[in-house]
């Protein structure tokens, strides 16, 4: 059953593949960046020229899907990781200062 303002699974699994497009870009690729469904942020997060604006907010996502994919992103600015490195979830900040560490070898 569908309730007002939900999306249904196809219509986000529809929006996770128009993020991954490399065709889909600029105010459509930052549209799906605010979505209501966390695996079409993540998957705009993972895109190598997801614009750094896109990160910055992205990094602020309440969902662990979403922070894993900004802290893997190599083009995530490093002062999105540094902050998620003292993230309330653990998981989260282990993952930012393991990031971190790795950037420095």
């Amino acid at each position: 059953m569908m309730t007002y303002g939900s999306t249904s699974t196809r219509d986000a699994s529809e929006d996770v593949l128009r993020a991954l497009d490399p065709l889909v870009v600029g105010p459509e690729l930052l549209a799906l960046a605010t979505s209501r469904e966390p695996q079409v942020r993540a998957a705009v997060a993972s895109r190598s020229d997801c614009p750094a604006g896109a990160l910055i907010s992205l990094g602020h996502d309440h969902q662990m899907v979403v922070l894993e994919a900004v802290i893997a992103n190599p083009k995530t600015p490093s002062s999105v990781i540094r902050n998620l490195g003292d993230h309330r979830n653990q998981r989260v900040a282990d993952l930012a200062v393991q990031r971190l560490r790795n950037s420095f070898r």
